[in-house]
């Protein structure tokens, strides 16, 4: 299987086991992502209110924010078969079912993320896009974003209200990840740490291959060109 392609449900003798074993389901790139992102939305979050110099640490993390998201935008295309969007962005039909399955305490094992984890990163990556967006649009207390020609410096309030709701869907994921553990002994901290995941006997699922340098380096030097344009 092209490790590149969307990842299918299809069953092999090689993917379908007998006996619980261990697969490695998160790449290197994915994993630094993750737990990169945590620590500067942290920053920007605990600096949003500083004042003087310190407010531009608030600016800088917004910045690098931009470029998580060029980065994360490329390897959901180019990354790790479950680092694809293809791989967890799921239809209504699928999220549906398997809804219903999780309101009835028995959701079906996902090996990468599951059809609502899945459209909770969307949604996480499409409100930190826009708040660092209409952040760069705004223009108060002697900071000028380089966006604020576009909103006239008027979308400071539209810049809180994207970063309020960006922590309501942070704290829906974190009681989301602890309480399907809790449902299903799945340690999805512990699997974003070391990449591996415990695969139930009877579950198709194989290693992921081995990203390599190349795509990796693609994913980062656009994600560096994006930042260093907006920090001009």
């Amino acid at each position: 299987m092209d490790d590149r392609l969307p990842h299918t449900s299809k069953v092999t003798p090689q993917s379908m086991q007998s006996k619980d074993r261990t697969v490695k389901v998160w790449d290197i790139p994915t994993r630094i992502f993750h737990w990169s992102l945590v620590f500067v939305v942290a920053v920007a979050w605990v600096s949003s209110e500083a004042d003087g110099g310190a407010f531009w640490i608030h600016v800088y993390a917004g910045t690098l924010l931009l470029g998580f998201v060029a980065f994360r935008a490329v390897w959901g295309m180019i990354g790790s078969r479950h680092a694809q969007f293809g791989d967890f962005v799921h239809g209504p039909e699928e999220v549906t079912s398997y809804t219903t399955r999780l309101m009835a305490f028995r959701p079906p094992y996902s090996l990468g993320h599951n059809p609502l984890g899945g459209w909770m990163i969307v949604a996480m990556i499409a409100v930190i896009l826009l708040a660092v967006l209409t952040g760069m649009m705004s223009s108060e207390d002697g900071y000028v974003g380089p966006l604020a020609h576009i909103g006239g410096g008027l979308l400071g309030e539209a810049h809180e209200g994207f970063a309020n709701f960006l922590l309501i869907l942070i704290f829906v994921h974190v009681v989301g990840v602890f309480a399907h553990g809790a449902l299903t002994r799945e340690n999805l901290p512990r699997a974003m740490i070391t990449g591996d995941k415990h695969v139930p006997s009877g579950v198709p699922g194989e290693d992921i291959k081995p990203v390599g340098m190349v795509r990796p380096l693609i994913a980062l030097a656009i994600a560096v060109v994006v930042v260093l344009y907006f920090m001009r």
